[in-house]
């Protein structure tokens, strides 16, 4: 799961450096000072284009893989203001994404079902079965 999606999770600990993106708005001005904007975009980059490989593939109908992902360091600092905005924006579309593969995932059950309701109503051999048609 990425920091945004942690972020605004029920479950994320307080402890977590994902809730700082929460926090952004309440954060001493010295410390905003301080953040990394360069180590922030490419975290942001990294996971849009998680984003991207995800609206891609799930329209294609492929299998959708991400990178390895590994929280940034605590020393990059809180979000900052200047890229609260486009976080946002990819939080928005991740949340979008996961709803696309849930209705996805639940008509593909379906499709599944159907068919092996059809296959064991239409008592379908465990074995080949074959057609002599040269009689």
């Amino acid at each position: 799961m990425s920091p945004l999606v942690a972020a605004t999770d029920a479950h994320a600990r307080a402890d977590s450096p994902a809730l700082r993106l929460v926090d952004v708005q309440e954060a001493d001005p010295a410390v905003m000072a301080e953040a990394d904007v360069t180590a922030w975009e490419i975290a942001l980059d990294r996971i849009e284009l998680d984003v991207m490989r995800g609206e891609r593939n799930l329209a294609r109908g492929l299998e959708f893989r991400t990178d390895p992902w590994d929280l940034p360091d605590d020393d990059i600092g809180p979000l900052p203001p200047q890229l609260v905005d486009r976080a946002a924006g990819i939080h928005r579309r991740q949340h979008a994404l996961i709803e696309k593969m849930s209705r996805t995932l639940h008509h593909t059950l379906r499709q599944q079902a159907v068919a092996e309701a059809a296959s064991r109503d239409h008592g379908a051999a465990a074995y080949p079965v074959y057609v002599d048609v040269a009689i």
